[in-house]
């Protein structure tokens, strides 16, 4: 026997189809529906079992129903006809996974810092959380040049800083400056005098009389630390050591092929390899037991990419500026920073490229001179 009750509305919802076993309950079941002007569909009737179709919205007239008449049913809910029902939790959903992912590539999730001591990279993470903390939109992060100024600033001890932005992570990468070993001369006692030219920014001595103060402009000679000091109507002899920093601007000329060849890091992962050395490629390893690092080795591989390129005016700045940067720290003495730089003007010529750089640079001036 197969018979169908209608609604006035037509449900697109999801269908549950209903098993009920027989017994004198079960009409008054269907009447408590029909009351109720839920719709079923799909009625089959055997000699035990009647199973009929229904709207999920309408389970819970239909549990009321159960416990009121006393019946067992069993309900098995069926798949949609449609690949995506008509529903608002649906529009919403969908409009999430499409809105979500494209918000958070606005944003910077996660800041990686590798620095070549523990201590080194948990003074680094301190100071980068005082000034930019993840997660940050990306328009409000300083630029990579503002990052490396602004890190070098605070640790002297790094020529150069690696920054690098894939995807929603950030990676810096300090690198320290070459040690040059200084031999004290202890045999007699100095003045500091001025080696250079340039603005007084601050001081850095172990003994000696300030014969300047910061934001002075000083010039190639003069005292800028007294080995005298002066108590009373007496000079004591102690000696001046130590160091005195000064901004100057020095302009630097380049010369460059307009066609370069680079390699970009293009992803970092970690790899499993049952062979105890290192990769070409390798810039971290996990630190293993002994005993197990004859066999195995797990360690983070760059996938490196290899460009080739003829350069623009517009990428002079983003391509070139950062390598002729760095190249300078390495002529520079220890504790040497740059703190700002201007490009000058730039020439095409003949397959290569011309140009001036003006570089603010802040180094140690001071330069021993013996009392006589």
């Amino acid at each position: 026997m197969h018979y169908k009750l209608k609604s006035m509305h037509n449900i697109d919802y999801r269908r549950v189809r209903v098993s009920v076993q027989k017994n004198q309950k079960t009409n008054d079941l269907l009447q408590y529906l029909h009351s109720h002007h839920v719709p079923i569909y799909h009625v089959r009737s055997t000699k035990e079992v009647l199973q009929f179709e229904l709207a999920r919205q309408h389970i819970a007239i239909l549990r009321k129903a159960r416990s009121k008449h006393r019946v067992k049913l069993k309900l098995h809910y069926l798949t949609t006809d449609e690949l995506l029902p008509k529903r608002l939790m649906t529009i919403v959903s969908l409009l999430c996974l499409w809105l979500i992912p494209l918000l958070c590539n606005y944003w910077i999730w996660e800041i990686d810092i590798q620095g070549d001591t523990p201590e080194q990279k948990a003074a680094i993470e301190r100071l980068v959380q005082k000034e930019f903390a993840a997660p940050i939109l990306k328009k409000r992060l300083p630029t990579d040049q503002e990052v490396r100024e602004f890190i070098m600033q605070n640790f002297r001890e790094y020529s150069w800083v690696h920054v690098a932005k894939v995807g929603s992570k950030m990676t810096i990468r300090p690198q320290l400056a070459p040690k040059n070993e200084m031999k004290e001369n202890k045999d007699g006692y100095y003045h500091l005098i001025a080696g250079s030219s340039g603005v007084i920014t601050h001081f850095d001595i172990k003994s000696g009389e300030r014969k300047v103060t910061p934001n002075t402009t000083v010039y190639k000679g003069d005292t800028l630390v007294s080995g005298l000091m002066l108590v009373g109507e007496r000079q004591l002899l102690i000696g001046a050591v130590g160091d005195v920093y000064a901004d100057y601007w020095l302009e630097s000329e380049f010369t460059i092929p307009q066609e370069v060849q680079y390699e970009v890091v293009t992803a970092e992962a970690w790899h499993f390899t049952f062979t105890p050395e290192g990769l070409p490629t390798e810039i971290k390893a996990l630190p293993l037991p002994e005993w197990l690092a004859r066999y195995i080795r797990v360690a983070k591989i760059e996938t490196r990419e290899k460009i080739v390129e003829t350069l623009t005016e517009e990428q002079i700045e983003s391509r070139i500026m950062p390598l002729l940067h760095e190249k300078m720290v390495q002529s520079l003495p220890t504790k040497s920073i740059i703190k700002k730089e201007n490009l000058l003007h730039i020439q095409f010529v003949d397959g290569k490229v011309k140009g001036k750089v003006l570089y603010l640079i802040n180094e140690n001036i001071a330069k021993p001179y013996p009392i006589n």
